[in-house]
């Protein structure tokens, strides 16, 4: 998958474009430019919404969810869930 921040454009392995909706594009670049570190619920918020969230907002988890449906279409999953602590993009990214 490439990810082209300036054109803020999103391609599959075979070049052909992913739609994303505005918010699963900034989701998507919060992991991209955080490669490797565990991403919280809370930090996701700020840096998506710029808001706090609370205890029983889940409007990240959703986004998540849809984000995942549309990257991971290989079945090889490129974002994943660390138990209490929020989400981690595993796979390494590479700037070009």
């Amino acid at each position: 998958m490439v990810v082209d921040l300036d054109a803020r454009q999103v391609l599959d392995a075979e070049g052909v474009e992913i739609t994303l909706t505005s918010a699963e594009y900034e989701l998507l670049v919060c992991f991209v430019t955080r490669p490797g570190r565990v991403l919280s619920r809370d930090q996701l918020m700020d840096w998506t919404r710029g808001r706090r969230s609370d205890a029983l907002d889940r409007t990240i988890d959703v986004q998540v969810s849809r984000l995942r449906k549309k990257i991971e279409s290989t079945g090889t999953p490129l974002i994943k869930t660390v138990r209490s602590a929020g989400y981690i993009l595993a796979v390494p990214v590479e700037e070009v």
